[in-house]
């Protein structure tokens, strides 16, 4: 991932959570606490699970950029299955 790369990647996810939690509030305000919880859970999850693909890759001997890509294959998935999904691309 080159740094143009990770810097649209970390500019979607902040993206997404922003429009999701305003849209979240505008709606529905008396409800947002537990679906900005869920939002936060669903993010720890994914980085749980980059982290555990990132400790295999290591541990088969993939190259760096192989590791990597590991790591921010699950949060990249469900930052594209939150824009898609909910509306906001």
């Amino acid at each position: 991932m080159n740094p143009f790369d990770a810097w649209r990647f970390l500019t979607e996810a902040q993206s997404v959570m922003l429009r999701r939690s305003m849209a979240l509030l505008a709606a529905e305000p008396h409800q947002a606490g537990p679906a900005l919880m869920m939002m936060v859970v669903e993010k720890q999850l994914a980085f749980s699970e980059g982290a555990a693909a990132a400790g295999l890759a290591f541990a088969s001997g993939a190259s760096p950029e192989a590791v990597m890509a590991a790591a921010i294959r699950p949060t990249r998935k469900q930052v594209r299955r939150n824009v898609r999904g909910k509306g906001l691309a």
